[in-house]
Parts: C-alpha cells; structure tokens; sequence
C-alpha cells in the first residue's frame, strides 16, 4: 500500500516530456482564477511570444471556492501593499532630495556670509 504525504508537505514532482521532447517547466499561476496553482508547460512557450508546442498539465488539485476566493483576496491585497511600498520609497526618495538641497542651500549661505 502505498503512503501518501502528510498535507502540508511538499512533494517532489518529476517533470514531463513535453510534445517536443523537451523536460516541461514547473510554473505558478498567479491568477485570480487559479491562485498559487502549479503547472507544467513546454519550455519554449512565452519566448518571444511563441507559445511552444501547446503542452500544459496542472499539478495541483483545484481549490474549493471559498479558499480560490480567499486566496485571490490575499494575492490583491499583496499586490496593493506592494504597490503601496512603492509609492513610499519614490516618496522617501524625493524627501532626502529635498533634504540634501536644503541642506546644501543652507550651507552655501551660512560658509558665503562667513567668508
């Protein structure tokens, strides 16, 4: 009889061929419709907008609906706190610029009226 893994675990998982011989590569889906779930496809496909010989398989089961749903709503809120980070640090980046010259303004005039 044979085990299957403890959930939770990951599973080492050997690549197929695809239809042109080459090992198929693992991918993710980051998609709202299909979140965090594995597949293979050709390894030629998406190579200058080639789409390979065709072959795709998922690895992965399909989520119930309510965890695709929640999985979908963390990726979103992902994305919007990355995008949220983003928008800081161009925002801090332009603070320290305006701190330097400032800075630089206030010595010229403090080292030019000594001198």
């Amino acid at each position: 009889m044979r085990k299957e893994p403890p959930r939770g675990e990951e599973v080492a998982i050997a690549a197929p061929d695809c239809y042109c011989g080459r090992l198929a590569r693992l991918q993710t889906s980051w998609t709202e419709s299909n979140p965090l779930r594995r597949f293979f496809v050709c390894p030629k496909s998406e190579v200058g907008g080639k789409k390979g010989c065709g072959f795709f398989v998922w690895v992965d089961i399909e989520m119930p609906p309510r965890e695709r749903a929640l999985m979908a709503w963390l990726l979103r809120t992902k994305r919007e706190f990355e995008d949220q980070i983003g928008r800081a640090r161009a925002r801090e980046k332009k603070l320290w610029i305006a701190l330097f010259v400032s800075w630089a303004f206030v010595f010229m005039i403090w080292f030019g009226s000594v001198v």
